[in-house]
C-alpha cells in the first residue's frame, strides 16, 4: 500500500481515502465515482459478466462513493445478483422456456429493474411447426387457385363448344330453309 497523502484525519492510499468514523472503525471513501466503479468491477463478477449485464446508474455510483450506507447496500445487492439470476433461469426453464437475454439495472437506492426476454420455444419446435403449417396452407391455396383456373378454362371451352354447336345448328336450319 502506497501512502499518497495525509490530511484532516485521513490517509490517502492507492487513490482511496481511508478515514476513521465515530466508532473508530475504518471507513473507505472513494475520491470519485469512477474509482469506486473500478473497485466494484474488480470485486464483483456480475459487473463483468456478458450473459447478464448489470448496470449501475451514475447518480447511484456517485452517491455510493461518498455514502457508506449506500455503498453497503449496493455491494450487498451486487453479491446477491448471481444467485438471483440463477434462480430466475431455473424458474424460466421450469416452465419449459429459455432466457434469450437478461439485463439488470440498479437505478437508485432501493430501486432495481430487470429486463428478461424469454422464448417458450427453446428448441424451435413451435417455429418449425408454424413454418410447416404456413407452407402447407400456401401450397393448398396455390393448388386451389390452379384448380379454379382449370375449371374456368374448362368452362370457357364448354361455352365455345356450345357456341359452335349452336352455330352448326343454325347453319343446318338455314341450309334446310
Amino acid at each position: 500500500m502506497t501512502v499518497t497523502g495525509i490530511g484532516n484525519d485521513a490517509v490517502y492510499a492507492n487513490g482511496y481515502k481511508n478515514t476513521r468514523n465515530v466508532n473508530g472503525k475504518a471507513n473507505k471513501a472513494y475520491g470519485s465515482a469512477r474509482e469506486y466503479g473500478n473497485y466494484l468491477i474488480q470485486k464483483y463478477d456480475c459487473l463483468r459478466n456478458t450473459d447478464y449485464p448489470v448496470t449501475i446508474s451514475g447518480s447511484l455510483l456517485q452517491k455510493a462513493a461518498g455514502d457508506e450506507k449506500t455503498a453497503k447496500w449496493l455491494e450487498y445487492n451486487l453479491a446477491l445478483m448471481p444467485g438471483c439470476i440463477e434462480k430466475e433461469k431455473a424458474a424460466v426453464e421450469a416452465r419449459g422456456a429459455k432466457i434469450i437475454s437478461c439485463q439488470c439495472v440498479i437505478n437508485g437506492y432501493d430501486s432495481m429493474t430487470s429486463y428478461i426476454c424469454t422464448t417458450d420455444d427453446p428448441d424451435g419446435t413451435f417455429a418449425k411447426e408454424n413454418a410447416e403449417k404456413r407452407a402447407k396452407e400456401k401450397k393448398e391455396a396455390e393448388e386451389k387457385k390452379a384448380e379454379e383456373k382449370l375449371a374456368e378454362k374448362k368452362q370457357v371451352e364448354r361455352r365455345a363448344e356450345q357456341e359452335e354447336q349452336e352455330e352448326s345448328r343454325q347453319s343446318v336450319f338455314e341450309a334446310r330453309a
